[in-house]
């Protein structure tokens, strides 16, 4: 159901200012930087956190969160992170500290996840991939609890929805031993909601990302031989540094 920034951003505050002062202990350090709210607001964790809740609740892109994106680096870890945070072992260790996990921002991040996908992005964490197998897991497909994250409802009414003998029902399919949605037919379908609020044009740079190992298409003879005819003469195959390096190449101009 709907929640505001604000909200989240209190709920936050007071776990991260107890799990500070907890891991403060643990290291025998001072707890100010992990627990002033100056600090906390200062940090990756605090921003990344309303970055996607901005763009998962409301539908507002940014630099790093875009429609036909990638939710990699700092975005993927702080979902596994909120992930781990709400297991029955963290939360008994929290409550023994008066804490709780955070889940509304548990919640933001994984509409913002939702939402990615939706748009034809990326997610990072196959989540089911290692129980249903290859290909069998989320990555370019919904789950109902995410349709219903993204429409504003809850699970079960979405399932409902779902009910081919409907009129005009959400239209599902099994991947695996899952019932799961397409982009395209979450989109038709959250159309229609009006609880559901729809992503923002976003009109900004898109960043290059280049995830595949060239070597494994092109003979790294070959590679190294393209580079030095464009001036390059050391250089390894590193992805990140050769993603790098063609964002700052210019084509050279025809003769």
């Amino acid at each position: 159901m709907p929640f505001s920034k604000s909200e989240m951003q209190e709920e936050l505050f007071a776990f991260l200012s107890g799990f500070g002062s907890n891991v403060a202990q643990l290291y025998g350090m001072s707890s100010h930087a992990w627990t002033s709210r100056e600090a906390i607001e200062a940090t990756p964790f605090w921003k990344a956190v309303n970055e996607m809740y901005d763009f998962g609740v409301m539908g507002i892109p940014s630099e790093e969160l875009y429609p036909q994106g990638h939710f990699y680096g700092l975005y993927a870890e702080l979902e596994r992170f909120l992930l781990a945070i709400d297991t029955q072992p963290m939360e008994s260790y929290l409550k023994r500290n008066k804490n709780k996990p955070p889940r509304l921002a548990l919640r933001a991040v994984q509409t913002a996840v939702a939402r990615m996908v939706l748009e034809d992005g990326w997610r990072e964490n196959d989540h089911g991939g290692r129980q249903y197998g290859t290909l069998k897991g989320d990555m370019n497909h919904l789950t109902l609890a995410e349709v219903a994250l993204l429409a504003n409802m809850d699970e079960r009414s979405v399932r409902n929805a779902a009910n081919p003998k409907l009129p005009d029902p959400l239209k599902t399919e099994l991947n695996g031993s899952r019932t799961m949605v397409r982009p395209q037919e979450a989109r038709r379908w959250l159309a229609g909601r009006k609880s559901f609020i729809p992503t923002r044009p976003y009109t900004g740079t898109r960043k290059l990302e280049l995830n595949i190992d060239l070597s494994t298409l092109i003979p790294a003879e070959q590679i190294q031989k393209i580079l030095e005819e464009a001036g390059v003469l050391e250089f390894d195959l590193d992805t990140e540094k050769l993603a790098e390096f063609l964002a700052t190449m210019k084509k050279a101009p025809k003769s």
